[in-house]
C-alpha cells in the first residue's frame, strides 16, 4: 500500500492486542484517539479446532481490561499465550549490536510461549534477585544469604536450561535458513548462561559473596545471560 495508508497502524493494533502495549510508544495516550478516554481492540483467532474472541481496552492512565470469549477479568499474559509473535522492525538490529538485555528479552519471549512454567519461574527469579541484592547490604557472612540462595539456585538452573534449549532450536532454524538462502555463509550461535561453564551455580554464589557484598549486587546468574551470532 501507499505511504500513509495505515499499514503500520494495522500492525501496531495486532501487536498491541497480543502484548497489551504499542511498539511505537509506551504512553497509552499516544495511541488513543483525540478527545477519547481509551482505545478498544477486538480480534478473532481461528485455530484448527475452535475460534477465540479476544478484546483489549486501555485508558490514558494505562489501566487495561482483557476479555476472552465474552468473559472479563483476564490478564494480558493470557493474550500473549494466545497470540505468540515477534516484531521485526529496522530497530531489530539491536538484537545483534545492542546490549545483552535485548537478547535475553528475545530468548525469554520464546521460552514464555514454549514452556508453561516459564513466566512464574522468571517472575520468582526477579523477586529473589531483588531480595538478595537488598540483603547483601545487611549481611556479613554468606550463611545469612542461604535462605535466598536455596530458592534462587534451582530457579536459575531451570531458566538457564529452558533458554539453552530454545537457543539450540533457534540455532538449528538459523542454520537451515542460512543454508537455503545464503549457502556461502556459516553462522554460529552461542548461548552464555551468565556464569562459568561446567560450574555449579551454588559454588559460584558462595565464591562471589565478598565481591557481591561490596557491590551490593549479584554479579553472576541468569540475569547476566547472553547469546552471540557470528559468521
Amino acid at each position: 500500500g501507499a505511504n500513509g495508508s495505515g499499514k503500520t497502524s494495522v500492525l501496531e493494533a495486532i501487536y498491541t492486542l497480543g502484548h497489551g502495549r504499542a511498539f511505537r510508544s509506551l504512553q497509552p495516550g499516544r495511541v488513543i484517539r483525540h478527545e477519547q478516554e481509551a482505545f478498544v481492540l477486538h480480534g478473532r483467532l481461528q485455530g484448527e479446532e475452535r475460534e477465540t474472541s479476544i478484546g483489549l481496552t486501555k485508558d490514558k492512565q494505562g489501566d487495561s481490561k482483557v476479555r476472552i470469549d465474552g468473559t472479563d477479568g483476564h490478564k494480558i499474559a493470557e493474550l500473549a499465550h494466545l497470540m505468540p509473535m515477534q516484531l521485526i522492525t529496522p530497530e531489530g538490529f539491536t538484537l545483534l549490536n545492542g546490549g545483552p538485555k535485548y537478547r535475553r528479552a528475545f530468548l525469554d519471549w520464546g521460552c514464555f510461549h514454549n514452556e508453561a512454567g516459564f513466566f512464574t519461574a522468571w517472575s520468582n527469579l526477579k523477586r529473589l534477585l531483588k531480595q538478595r541484592n537488598a540483603a547483601l547490604r545487611q549481611v556479613s557472612r554468606y550463611e545469612q544469604l542461604r535462605p535466598w540462595d536455596k530458592e534462587l539456585i534451582p530457579l536459575a538452573e531451570q531458566i538457564s536450561t529452558w533458554r539453552a534449549e530454545y537457543s539450540s532450536a533457534i540455532a538449528q532454524d538459523m542454520a537451515d535458513t542460512c543454508q537455503q538462502f545464503l549457502p556461502e555463509f556459516s553462522l554460529t550461535f552461542s548461548f552464555q548462561r551468565g556464569w562459568e561453564k561446567e560450574t555449579d551455580y551454588a559454588d559460584v554464589l558462595e565464591r562471589s559473596f565478598e565481591r557481591d557484598r561490596m557491590l551490593t549486587y549479584t554479579a553472576h546468574g541468569p540475569h547476566k545471560a547472553d547469546f552471540r551470532i557470528r559468521n
